[in-house]
């Protein structure tokens, strides 16, 4: 009998695990459409982020927590954006360097953070600092060329532009991270 609850437990979290990733994937299409309508803001909060001097904005709907730079365990053949793993809460956490991923070259400073990211494949994305929370930041409109770190351009994590205090600021999708590293683990 026991083997029996083993195979209904694991094949209930299989249909958990799907029914999140599709929610995700609805949260995220949602998202987009919100951004193509325009308006005057983005609801909800967003974490500005700096990572490697290249600033964001990260919907917190995406984030799980966010915890103190830990100690990690290489992963053999990970590309260099990935530090490696470590366990929170007894959970497996893939780190990544968000600034590595956006091409910038340095060593996390040791106060940095993890952005723990909500969803199937636990993915914590490095960052030197959450500078603070912003509450329905205005969404850009205009020519945003040179108005944003240029690392940004080419990283394929920029869903939208919105701006705070005058500057324009990218609206990071995790979205396309998390995949290409789901594609690589599968």
């Amino acid at each position: 009998m026991r083997g029996d609850q083993t195979t209904t437990g694991s094949g209930a979290r299989d249909a958990l695990v799907a029914e999140l990733r599709r929610l995700e994937d609805r949260l995220q299409h949602t998202q987009a459409e919100l951004l193509a309508m325009g308006g005057a803001a983005l609801p909800g909060l967003h974490l500005l982020v700096d990572a490697g001097g290249a600033r964001g904005l990260v919907p917190s709907a995406r984030v799980s927590e966010v915890v103190r730079l830990v100690a990690t365990t290489p992963l053999a053949g990970a590309p260099p954006q990935v530090l490696g793993t470590f366990v929170c809460r007894g959970a497996p956490v893939l780190a990544v360097d968000l600034a590595a991923v956006l091409g910038v070259t340095r060593e996390p400073p040791l106060d940095a953070q993890i952005v723990i990211l909500a969803g199937a494949l636990r993915v914590g994305v490095v960052v030197d600092r959450i500078e603070r929370l912003i509450d329905g930041p205005r969404l850009f409109e205009g020519d945003a060329a040179g108005r944003t770190h240029a690392a940004w351009s080419g990283s394929g994590l920029v869903a939208g532009l919105c701006v705070d205090r005058g500057e324009v600021l990218p609206l990071v999708d995790p979205g396309p991270l998390i995949a290409r590293l789901a594609e690589r683990a599968a």
